[in-house]
């Protein structure tokens, strides 16, 4: 038989080692990210040619317009996206790339990672630098297909 106090013990370290592997949303919304940095921002913009992204396979779809590109510096934007599943295969949220296109280009994933679900990415406060910024997200479905989108945040500076 396990004494109460032992029993009480148990159920805190299992509640405390749960709450440390997922923060509930409304803790994780509180705090802007930082998805640009200013050293990242400052690097070569990537060339003209190769920058264009087209599916060649039927994977998913990545719906962008749900993200406002256009801010002003210092205040955080929503980054909206949504994933539409081909013939109904949803998107492996471990696969989900979030690529910031500058010379090299840098994989800013796991800045949002806890935002990425099956059906996209919600994260309500993303801090970026002022500028013009390609971003590149990228989804494989269960069956291993991918699909890419691109979207352009354009940053004015702070008034």
């Amino acid at each position: 038989m396990i004494q109460p106090t032992a029993c009480r013990l148990l159920t805190a370290s299992f509640l405390a080692a749960f709450a440390f592997q997922l923060p509930p949303a409304h803790a994780r919304a509180a705090e802007p990210v930082q998805l640009i940095t200013r050293e990242e921002a400052g690097l070569p913009a990537p060339d003209a040619v190769g920058v264009a992204v087209r599916n060649l396979t039927r994977g998913p779809g990545i719906d962008t317009q749900g993200t406002l590109g256009l801010g002003v510096a210092g205040k955080p934007l929503r980054l909206a996206v949504k994933f539409l599943p081909s013939n109904g295969v949803p998107v492996d949220p471990e696969s989900v790339r979030v690529i910031y296109r500058r010379q090299p280009a840098l994989d800013v994933t796991t800045r949002v990672k806890a935002f990425i679900t099956p059906q996209g990415i919600e994260a309500p406060a993303v801090l970026v630098p002022p500028g013009k910024h390609i971003i590149e997200i990228q989804a494989t479905d269960k069956e291993g297909r991918v699909g890419r989108s691109q979207m352009t945040l354009t940053v004015s500076p702070a008034p």
